[in-house]
């Protein structure tokens, strides 16, 4: 007992565990924040800055969701980091240590500021420049007041944090100013009839020299003529004014078509290069700060700023002219110098990309060719080659009706639920664009331009296939003869698909399952470059209409859904065979909707024996005839979007219209039969 006692009075006697250290790591780790706080949180908007400049330029030229997804994390979080300091900072406490903090107010306005290679991360963001506006006022007036209220440190950096206030202010501004002008989709093409058809004849007069007289090795003569006709095709992609509205330009629609029989096939590179300078132009002026001559102005003025500010600042520091300084945090002095040297570096960084990353330095400004203009910024692009770099991605995306079916009847459990939710799966591919599908399409739109009747005038006010029945009676002329009434088997076949009468989404879905249905039934094992041409825009052309609900109204979604149920009904079918379920409704096997069997029915027409010289080339002028309506009338907002996700071949199609000079009318219609 007494043993049990004192174990007893052992185990009573052994002391209690100490409180736990995790309460006190967490108020050290909280301490720790409160102190450094505004520190860290400079350190991350000046970072955020930096991979904007650095990376926003990618965007053009590529279509990476992720790089889209951080380009959109950093360009949000930027602005929230830099105005969530500038409230820190208006509630700082005046602690001797920690002063040199609100030196760096203005360093807040210069990020709100923005890059140079970014200052829009879409259009809604432009058509919000007055909400930009209003913040501008705000945290311009609240620097003004964080400085002038608790400023209480060295006299000698007056100076420096002045010049860095102006050039924020000065940078800030440039942003407000980049997003009224891209917001209001206009441009300074504004001239009256005489003056813009006398742009215009100078513009084409350039460019049918350049093409038709091997000039493209002359880079900076390309160049000249490229950007000035930047804004006559900047109001057509943007719906603002068409080229050709109310001007008499027949004369010049002459000259075109006959000059233009000189293209050769190094002229479709340079076509299609013109274009893609163009719309990267295009590209800088909406969403840059690179898209205003007198950029290069601010960025001097603010390079000259900010250095001179670190210059001030390193004096005072070397000459020990800042009383008190040794009372100063080692670190905000470190991170003085970092923004410091940060700006000046982004600022010399921007002018380099400006001259060499942009096309806006060749822009053809009259008193800056008085100081030898050329002479200073054409040699540095000039020696890396600016023509051979690639100004968007060079794909196209695709996507087939059938094949997106398959894909979905065979999603496992996990896509399904994910579906449900909103979250589906993109049965999208995409193909490199070849040169050969550039010269197919360029050579069936000058086919178009120099014989049909009219010059090949579009009507935007509805489809109807006047090329390609323009183009199906031709045919019937070379192979029946000129005094033959009897119809071809491209004529019936367009007139079996109803291309007059049908409306633009189900003749699209019509021509697509007619080209998978040829592409499994014709055995002649063609290489015919019109057979993978007409592939390639038939799966881009449904990727436009289904996945990017172009021309999709309430009535052509129902057509889409409808087509794509009836698809999935056959789904035995289908997934067992591809190719054998497109041979059994090719020989009347199998009988779904009433628009397969009408793609059946066409297609029979097009496979007869007599058919085969030309049905692939019929089936390439139907769908070049439906991209060239679709890239007219998608709209500017389509265009806008996507000129920073890598770019749509569409878009480049529309300009490619306006440089071989076809006109375009909103209610008149040029007969082409």
């Amino acid at each position: 007992m007494r043993v049990l006692k004192e174990c007893g009075d052992c185990v009573c006697a052994v002391p209690t565990c100490p409180p736990t250290t995790q309460h006190s790591s967490v108020e050290h780790v909280q301490q720790l924040w409160k102190e450094w706080e505004i520190q860290l949180l400079v350190l991350a908007s000046f970072s955020l800055q930096v991979m904007l400049l650095f990376s926003a330029a990618f965007r053009k030229r590529h279509s990476s969701r992720v790089l889209s997804a951080l380009l959109w994390l950093s360009y949000l979080s930027a602005d929230s980091i830099a105005v969530f300091v500038l409230g820190r900072l208006a509630a700082h406490t005046s602690d001797p240590q920690h002063q040199l903090v609100l030196f760096w107010a203005p360093f807040l306005l210069l990020h709100l500021g923005g890059q140079d290679t970014i200052t829009a991360f879409s259009m809604e963001d432009c058509m919000l420049w007055k909400r930009h506006l209003l913040n501008f006022t705000i945290q311009v007036a609240l620097a003004i007041y964080i400085v002038r209220k608790q400023w209480h440190g060295g006299s000698q950096l007056v100076a420096p944090m002045v010049l860095m206030f102006i050039s924020g202010t000065i940078k800030y501004a440039e942003r407000i100013r980049a997003l009224r002008r891209a917001g209001s989709r206009s441009s300074s093409f504004n001239a009256g009839g005489r003056h813009l058809a006398s742009g215009l004849s100078r513009y084409y007069d350039g460019l049918l020299s350049i093409i038709s007289e091997k000039k493209e090795e002359n880079f900076e003569h390309v160049m000249d003529v490229t950007c000035g006709g930047f804004f006559m095709k900047f109001d057509f992609l943007m719906d603002v004014n068409p080229p050709f509205s109310g001007i008499d330009l027949q004369d010049l629609r002459i000259a075109i078509a006959e000059r233009i029989h000189r293209f050769d096939d190094g002229a479709s590179d340079l076509v299609y290069k013109i274009v893609e300078i163009q719309l990267s132009l295009v590209h800088d002026y909406l969403y840059t700060k690179f898209g205003r001559v007198t950029g290069v102005l601010h960025r001097l003025i603010t390079l000259v700023l900010t250095s001179t500010a670190l210059v001030l600042f390193l004096e005072a520091r070397v000459d020990h002219q800042l009383q008190g300084l040794v009372n100063y945090s080692r670190a905000d002095v470190t991170i003085s110098y970092i923004l410091l040297v940060g700006a000046v570096t982004m600022e010399i960084s921007s002018t380099f990309m400006w001259s060499l990353l942009s096309y806006w330095p060749y822009m053809p400004i009259a008193y800056w060719r008085t100081f030898d203009y050329d002479k200073i910024f054409h040699c540095v692009p000039k020696g890396l080659h600016p023509g051979s770099r690639m100004e968007w991605s060079g794909k196209m995306k695709q996507y087939n009706m059938l094949d997106g079916c398959i894909q979905e009847i065979q999603a496992g459990r996990l896509e399904r639920m994910m579906g449900s939710i909103g979250i589906k799966r993109d049965y999208t591919t995409h193909v490199v664009i070849s040169p050969e599908v550039k010269k197919v399409l360029l050579v069936k739109l000058l086919e178009i331009k120099t014989n049909a009747p009219g010059g090949g005038g579009l009507s935007s006010s509805s489809f109807r296939g006047q090329w390609s029945q323009w183009w199906a009676a031709l045919q019937t002329k070379d192979y029946l003869g000129a005094g033959q009434q009897s119809e071809s088997a491209a004529q019936r076949a367009l007139q079996l698909s109803n291309i007059q009468g049908l409306a633009f989404v189900s003749s699209v879905y019509l021509w697509h399952m007619v080209t998978d249905i040829c592409l499994v039934a014709d055995k002649t094992a063609s290489a015919s470059e019109f057979r993978s041409f007409s592939q390639a825009l038939s799966n881009y052309m449904m990727y436009l209409v289904a996945k990017r609900n172009v021309m999709l109204d309430s009535c052509a979604y129902h057509v889409l859904h409808k087509s794509r149920h009836s698809l999935l009904c056959t789904r035995p079918a289908i997934v067992a065979d591809r190719s054998a379920f497109l041979q059994k409704v090719y020989d009347g096997v199998y009988h779904g909707s009433r628009a397969l069997d009408q793609a059946r029915e066409v297609s029979l027409e097009l496979l007869r024996p007599e058919g085969a010289a030309y049905r692939w080339e019929l089936i390439a002028t139907v769908w070049v005839d439906m991209l060239c309506y679709i890239a007219r009338n998608c709209g500017a907002e389509f265009h806008a979007k996507h000129l920073i996700t890598g770019g749509e071949f569409v878009s480049h199609i529309k300009i490619v219209l306006v440089v071989l000079g076809f006109s375009f009318h909103e209610y008149e219609e040029v007969e082409l039969a």
